[in-house]
């Protein structure tokens, strides 16, 4: 049984214009990302600044509602949680940001510093 199973997450936001606040476009954030995480594994997620990463995380931990998909952490849909019970299970959370500069080597290309950790 996966520990984590994200299951075609998506995170729109409306872009809105005019006095009125009219819906007109959709920002899709994160579009239709599924992943699993065993129990032991560990995970990096890694992209260009404004991909997505960070939005996922908070999606993820529902910090921000998916606009779609699902989230099982340890067979429970988190998706569907409120209140007391989502804090709770929000206490077994954690995002861990890194700072690039002092974490990559500038002189390496993106697939040696992976090759590193093999």
């Amino acid at each position: 049984m996966p520990l984590l199973e994200v299951r075609n997450l998506k995170v729109h936001f409306p872009v809105k214009h005019g006095v009125f606040s009219r819906v007109n476009a959709w920002v899709k954030a994160v579009d239709d990302v599924s992943l699993t995480v065993a129990p032991g594994e560990t995970v990096g997620l890694v992209g260009e600044s404004g991909c997505g990463k960070t939005t996922l995380g908070r999606a993820i931990i529902r910090l921000l509602e998916p606009t779609a998909g699902s989230v099982t952490f340890e067979g429970e849909d988190i998706t569907t949680l409120e209140g007391a019970a989502l804090r709770e299970r929000r206490r077994r959370f954690q995002m861990i940001f890194q700072d690039p500069v002092g974490s990559l080597n500038p002189r390496m290309t993106v697939g040696q510093i992976i090759g590193e950790a093999l």
